[in-house]
């Protein structure tokens, strides 16, 4: 009884603390303690992905937050999301997904939720200074594009977190207006979507962004 007591006071506590965070496109429950990371961190990220791949498809992350208050910004673990405008992917289109980028090389497999209509990857990365880190991305459809979320952790660490990750993603209710709508047939006359070129940078960017950890941790800002 006394253990019975003791967790449900862990896990009151843990709700107690959960923070509510609110965009224009989202909101989501981080857990207890983390924070997010200054927009200009995130700015100073691009600015130098732009500077290492000049011509390659670059993309600036929205949001990020990390497990503790920085300086330094972008520790791990951490997590980013970006809101895409790309247009409305099909049920179909989602479906496919996963195979589409099995043959475009995606960096880790990747299955859809039928239920949510969520497709989930997962992935590893080899990073300078860090060694192997292990990724969790959630492609998030919406009615306009997509909300993609990247958690990512040092593989030791990752058991550890994926849970976290887990339930972080779970958090995420996308904007009324933007909600994904499920219809018994998409016209593919008419329909939006963001095709197979989008969807091979979305997962390329997805699984390079690791790379770039120490760039940030560098400036320590």
């Amino acid at each position: 009884m006394r253990k019975l007591l003791v967790l449900a006071a862990c896990l009151g506590f843990g709700v107690a603390h959960a923070t509510s965070v609110s965009k224009l496109a989202f909101t989501l429950e981080l857990p207890d303690g983390w924070v997010e990371v200054p927009s200009d961190t995130l700015q100073q990220l691009y600015v130098e992905m732009k500077r290492r791949a000049p011509g390659e498809e670059t993309s600036k992350y929205d949001y990020a937050f990390q497990s503790n208050a920085g300086p330094p910004w972008l520790t791990y673990p951490y997590v980013l999301v970006k809101v895409r405008a790309s247009g409305r992917a099909s049920e179909q289109e989602l479906e496919d997904l996963p195979a589409v980028a099995a043959k475009e090389g995606a960096p880790g497999p990747m299955r859809h939720d039928k239920a949510t209509n969520i497709v989930w990857m997962s992935s590893q990365t080899q990073v300078a200074t860090v060694g192997k880190v292990d990724g969790l991305t959630a492609f998030i459809p919406t009615e306009r594009g997509f909300v993609d979320v990247h958690a990512y952790a040092p593989e030791a660490d990752y058991p550890r977190f994926e849970p976290v990750f887990e339930k972080l993603i779970a958090s995420v209710v996308i904007a009324p207006e933007l909600k994904y709508q499920a219809r018994r047939a998409d016209d593919p006359g008419t329909a939006a979507g963001p095709g197979t070129k989008f969807l091979g940078v979305a997962l390329a960017i997805g699984a390079l962004i690791g790379i770039f950890w120490v760039i940030s941790r560098r400036r320590k800002t």
